[in-house]
């Protein structure tokens, strides 16, 4: 499996989030809703008024947020699969200790022997 670009996943997040929390921000200020999108933004960031400062300020907080996230969910996931390649190297490492073994343990096999223990444990 391949890993993931820690930037660019955080990079990925940032953009998206931080260019939705501009565009309800703008379309906040442009027509100031008093309604739930208001409040829900200023629960979000405090101190938010629907001005071009706040909402520039704001999509750049978000920006940061999501940047931070979206890293951090590419380093886990390079983590959990960094842990089950280890695992997986070893049980090939074992059926081909096997295989060799089984052949009476030649001299020159060992890539062949891993080859069809790849095979094996990967199933392809």
């Amino acid at each position: 499996m391949a890993k993931l670009y820690v930037k660019a996943l955080g990079f990925a997040f940032g953009i998206v989030a931080s260019a939705l929390s501009f565009v309800i921000g703008a379309w906040n200020m442009l027509f100031y809703l008093e309604s739930g999108v208001n409040r829900a933004m200023a629960v979000i960031y405090l101190g938010y008024r629907p001005t071009l400062f706040s909402v520039i300020f704001n999509a750049g907080l978000c920006f940061a947020f999501a940047f931070c996230i979206g890293a951090a969910i590419a380093l886990l996931y390079n983590r959990i699969i960094e842990e089950s390649k280890q695992e997986i190297d070893e049980k090939i490492k074992d059926v081909a200790r096997t295989i060799w073994e089984s052949k009476g343990k030649p001299e020159s096999t060992s890539a062949d022997d891993w080859k069809e223990a790849e095979k094996r444990v990967k199933g392809f």
